[in-house]
């Protein structure tokens, strides 16, 4: 019955460490735990009396979250680990560029709101329409906008 009680318990404890470092939100991984966690702490009390049940529980914690660390380190060392893990990288040399080049011509330059920009829309800048985004206003349409910054594929403007 202990050994159960111990399985049930680091099983819970690893569900509820999988659940703060991998998965976002709460519940997928979570509430299991904690329901394992108890389940086994309620298995040893109903045996041996809360206070071992609670050392069970401790030692048991005390020992699965360092496995989980030592997993999380050798998971992307493995082979199966690495098929799950992206390598690859795109390098300038090889013609990869975030921000297409006359995007980050555009700062500086003005032009018209084509849509209202609440705070995203389109813009007519140098004869170009583009994407942008304001730092939060609300500009109505045919409004004289500039472009003050470009961040990748964000075009920054503001109004004139």
């Amino acid at each position: 019955m202990s050994w159960v009680s111990i399985f049930l318990i680091g099983l819970g404890a690893l569900l509820v460490f999988i659940e703060i470092v991998l998965l976002p939100g709460f519940g997928a991984a979570g509430i299991p735990g904690i329901a394992l966690i108890a389940i086994g702490i309620g298995l040893v009390w109903s045996e041996f009396g809360l206070k071992v049940a609670l050392i069970y529980a401790g030692a048991t914690v005390t020992l699965t979250i360092p496995i989980g660390i030592l997993g999380l380190w050798l998971a992307p060392r493995t082979k199966l680990g690495k098929s799950f893990i992206l390598d690859t990288a795109e390098s300038r040399e090889e013609g990869f560029q975030a921000p297409p080049p006359d995007l980050v011509n555009l700062v500086g330059k003005s032009g018209k709101s084509i849509t209202p920009l609440r705070p995203a829309g389109a813009a007519l800048i140098n004869g170009r329409r583009a994407d942008v985004v304001t730092l939060g206003d609300f500009i109505e349409a045919e409004t004289e906008v500039e472009v003050i910054l470009v961040e990748g594929n964000r075009v920054v403007v503001r109004s004139l």
